[in-house]
């Protein structure tokens, strides 16, 4: 029901920024980019390959003898459900776990994915955290934005606090990561004793925090992939504005990026992002000197990029379910 209702009041805030902004000057920017999307998304395509590559780091040997091809389906059918649904990552992680029960077991499946994701998480709140302080430094706004922006960046340091107290205290992790693990085991159908999950969060925090102490070369490749990701972004950024028909800075590149990022954080609940995308898109580009048009386009692209690997999620994820039940029978 929510999903429901979320969608509808996506959909509304969508078509009133579309009226507000002009369909003819989307339409025109849309046209502008013509088969240059297939551009963007091949570009796209070296986001979810880099970050499942991360994934794969923070195994061990062995448990990386699952293949980059599994961890590359079971990332992307996670991201289709994720994108679909107002759980976000609270059906995504699952799902990804999921995808490789029989290929991988599952203590490590979870404490793997929770280290990457942990680590994938911090790295967004400084892309943020840069780009709001370089926002504030560099360019007029309105009141509405600063105050935006503040919120935003008072948040991200909150996050950040919280989450050196969490390495200091380690303590804490245990008892912070059992609600999220009894609910992904719960989600999806396991019905684990509570002494075997009190075991699996054990070797979750030891997972976490002997990656830099013990394979300080793991622990940096990871490091350097979620930076990868993150320029990755702002290099499909900058070619989108290019083919929008833009004069794109790699500075109006960045701020993009690491809004759209605090945009993903703020409103993972809303499926794809309807409407509070183009939103912030559309509020965004004039401060950087460019049309409302132009930044709404930009999130309709991003949208339609989201849509096509989610569908090629979507395929994944029946693909399995039909192999699955091919062998049952």
């Amino acid at each position: 029901m929510f999903t429901i209702v979320s969608v509808i009041l996506g959909l509304i805030l969508f078509v009133y920024l579309v009226r507000q902004v002009g369909p003819e000057d989307i339409y025109t920017c849309v046209s502008d980019v013509g088969s240059g999307f297939i551009l963007i998304i091949v570009l796209s395509a070296t986001r979810p390959m880099i970050r499942s590559w991360a994934w794969l780091r923070v195994m061990t040997t062995e448990e990386r003898k699952v293949g980059f091809y599994e961890v590359w389906r079971a990332r992307l059918i996670g991201d289709a459900m994720g994108n679909l649904t107002t759980a976000g990552p609270l059906v995504a992680e699952p799902f990804r776990i999921k995808s490789l029960s029989g290929k991988l077991p599952l203590v490590a499946g979870i404490s793997s994915l929770t280290v990457e994701t942990l680590i994938y998480a911090i790295s967004s709140c400084g892309m943020v955290l840069a780009g709001t302080i370089l926002f504030l430094n560099t360019f007029a706004m309105s009141e509405s934005l600063q105050v935006a922006s503040l919120i935003a960046l008072s948040s991200i340091l909150l996050i950040v606090v919280a989450t050196v107290v969490v390495v200091t205290k380690r303590q804490f992790l245990i008892s912070g990561l059992g609600v999220r693990l009894d609910l992904t085991l719960k989600l999806m159908r396991l019905n684990i004793r509570l002494e075997q999950q009190v075991e699996y969060l054990a070797r979750l925090d030891k997972r976490i925090f002997d990656l830099y102490a013990q394979r300080s070369a793991d622990f940096f490749l990871v490091l350097l992939c979620q930076a990868l990701f993150h320029l990755a972004g702002i290099a499909e950024t900058y070619i989108t504005l290019y083919l929008i028909g833009s004069n794109p800075t790699l500075q109006a590149a960045f701020i993009f990026e690491a809004i759209n990022r605090a945009v993903n954080i703020a409103f993972n609940f809303i499926p794809a992002r309807l409407g509070v995308d183009e939103a912030g898109s559309g509020l965004l580009a004039p401060t950087l000197g460019m049309g409302a048009s132009v930044g709404v386009t930009l999130a309709i692209l991003r949208k339609a990029r989201v849509l096509f690997w989610s569908a090629l999620g979507l395929l994944l994820l029946a693909n399995a379910a039909r192999t699955r039940a091919h062998v049952q029978l």
